[in-house]
């Protein structure tokens, strides 16, 4: 299944408390194949990637992140409108 990157950020807390962000290594806008969807308990839901920007297989991402070709042709259609 082919999905495409929405978002790269990761928020999240140091161990402080205070707000940090982590940049994930996949770019928005580029579609990736995805071989398994993963439902973890308590954590949600988490693609594999075939292959990320580093060409590194088997790099697993929270579903969030993404979204379907299909959803993403239609954001596109509905900026143009």
């Amino acid at each position: 299944m082919k999905v495409v990157c929405i978002n790269n950020v990761e928020l999240g807390k140091d161990s402080y408390g205070k707000p940090r962000h982590k940049i994930l290594p996949v770019t928005i806008g580029q579609t990736y194949e995805v071989e398994i969807c993963y439902d973890i308990p308590g954590k949600g839901n988490f693609y594999m990637l075939e292959k990320d920007n580093n060409e590194v297989e088997g790099m697993i991402y929270s579903t969030h992140y993404f979204v379907t070709i299909d959803v993403w042709r239609e954001m596109q259609l509905n900026k143009i409108i």
